[in-house]
């Protein structure tokens, strides 16, 4: 059989109303992984706040983004079936974890420090292609 890709994008977005200094970075544009292996993707926060809330989000084609988890300093770990996340608050990152990836898992995460998605402020992406 011919090999299988997913993709996954990851756009990042901040949205503390009121405050113009926080964001969300994200480097490395595109990786390539195989169906079945783990993918990590990294995402840099600067906040003015002492107390920050990291929200992912997970769209699929055609769908709106779906709330995946969200992780604080209260509780920097989060593990929901195959997908995790751990924050820094020292290193100001926040990563998420996918292990055994899978076509399904195929669509945009979004890494933003408010609870609602905000498309204008989504700046950069990270692609990941199993093959």
């Amino acid at each position: 059989p011919g090999s299988r890709h997913l993709c996954l994008l990851m756009r990042c977005c901040s949205g503390f109303a009121g405050h113009a200094q926080d964001s969300v970075v994200q480097f490395a544009q595109e990786t390539a992984i195989q169906v079945g292996h783990n993918a990590t993707l990294h995402c840099n926060f600067s906040t003015s706040s002492s107390l920050p809330y990291i929200f992912w989000y997970q769209q699929r084609l055609t769908q709106s983004p779906q709330f995946l988890l969200q992780v604080s300093k209260f509780k920097p770990h989060v593990h929901s079936e195959r997908i995790s996340s751990v924050l820094s608050m020292e290193n100001s990152q926040v990563l998420l974890h996918v292990q055994d990836a899978k076509l399904q898992d195929s669509a945009v995460y979004l890494c933003a420090l408010s609870p609602h998605w905000c498309p204008q402020l989504a700046a950069l992406y990270r692609k990941v292609r199993v093959l």
